[in-house]
């Protein structure tokens, strides 16, 4: 089942035609969604650039989050990266989450628990999150850092027990990139840049809404 519903936030073939992007792969199955052409599905395409971290005190520390809807500040989903902290602390790798009322709901550890220790490393990954069947998903797929290496993928593959919202219309990059907290180790990075942003709507149309956008 996990991996069929990871198989949905796969990304899709797209090509730009008269300025709009377009899907060329398959559109997910339609029981799966409401008859009117709403989002379903975004994907975020993240870069971040670490300049010179230190191993000694697991630094920098960087938590992402992204929401369902706009407003919706007790159900979101998050990315730790470099750290885990909630219950305990550990250091490295990466953790992500569903919160939902201010209580995890779900959550996955990444095996590599190696902290960023590689001067100028670019880390690049893409969010993905959707809402299928009054369920809101989120998924870390098509890592790489030097560090690291890949990562990401249906074992990262996270959801809330249901969904805030019955769509992702209300969904806006703005409060992505406005939530980045850097909570530690902020000198040790170049650069955050949130490269591309898609909306994926039920009748196969994607839309680019964003890209380059510098924190």
């Amino acid at each position: 089942m996990m991996q069929c519903i990871f198989g949905v936030l796969r990304a899709s073939r797209f090509a730009f035609i008269g300025g709009m992007v377009v899907l060329s792969g398959v559109i997910p199955v339609k029981s799966l969604f409401a008859s009117d052409a709403t989002v379903y599905k975004v994907e975020e395409d993240w870069e971040m650039v670490v300049n010179e971290p230190d191993v000694s005190n697991n630094s920098p520390q960087i938590t992402f989050f992204t929401s369902p809807g706009h407003g919706f500040d007790d159900s979101y989903f998050q990315l730790q990266m470099n750290y885990h902290a909630d219950e305990a602390y550990s250091s490295g790798g990466f953790h992500v989450a569903s919160v939902h009322q201010g209580r995890t709901v779900d959550e996955a550890r990444s095996v590599t628990r190696k902290s960023f220790s590689t001067d100028d490393d670019v880390v690049r990954w893409t969010s993905v999150m959707a809402v299928i069947n009054n369920q809101a998903l989120f998924a870390i797929r098509d890592g790489y850092g030097r560090e690291w290496g890949h990562f990401g993928g249906p074992n990262y593959l996270v959801r809330m027990v249901s969904s805030p919202v019955p769509d992702l219309s209300t969904y806006q990059y703005q409060q992505s990139l406005q939530s980045v907290d850097i909570g530690f180790g902020r000198n040790r990075i170049s650069r955050i840049t949130l490269k591309a942003v898609r909306l994926f709507y039920t009748d196969g149309r994607v839309e680019l809404v964003a890209e380059n956008q510098q924190l």
